[in-house]
């Protein structure tokens, strides 16, 4: 943990996660229609939201190469994601599935505009079950904040991965 207190947070009840609870493809970024995991800031939340970790991890072994990435939203937007398959969020204090922060987490969503690739989760080679690891983790650790009004999704480059993500995040005041 870098200068980051997440005890410390995480004991004020600002510190929540989310993960798919079952194996979801991946989608691309050229499109709107976002499958596997999506987390949202929505526009006029009043909540920052600052990545503390990010992982995927295949369920299905790829018979291909693939890069898996996080990204994010372009810019904000005061358009909400539609047609959602909502994920529940818990608090990572362990007193269970909450409602009472600012994000949405979704394994299913109309995105309101496109994302870029933000950030390199890793690489599954065509062999992974001999040569490379099937669980991709990054401890971001604060490096990338959701502002109000805009989003991060895992996504891809190569073949469509099919598996469970899950994300840990920080919510604190937007300035």
């Amino acid at each position: 943990m870098s200068g980051i207190s997440q005890l410390e947070y995480n004991r004020q009840g600002m510190v929540f996660n989310a993960a798919n609870q079952s194996g979801a493809t991946v989608t691309l970024i050229n499109t709107s229609t976002a499958t596997g995991f999506i987390l949202s800031n929505p526009a006029g939340s009043g909540k920052n939201l600052a990545l503390l970790s990010a992982a995927f991890t295949y369920t299905t072994v790829p018979t291909a190469t693939a890069g898996v990435f996080l990204a994010m939203s372009v810019a904000p937007s005061p358009t909400a994601h539609a047609s959602v398959t909502a994920l529940n969020i818990y608090k990572s204090d362990g007193s269970g599935a909450t409602t009472a922060c600012a994000a949405r987490a979704y394994s299913a969503s109309t995105t309101p505009n496109l994302p870029v690739y933000t950030r390199a989760l890793g690489y599954a080679p065509t062999t992974p079950a001999t040569t490379g690891a099937l669980t991709l983790r990054d401890y971001v650790e604060g490096s990338l904040i959701l502002v109000p009004g805009t989003y991060l999704q895992i996504s891809y480059i190569g073949q469509a991965p099919v598996g469970i993500a899950d994300m840990s995040w920080l919510e604190y005041v937007a300035p």
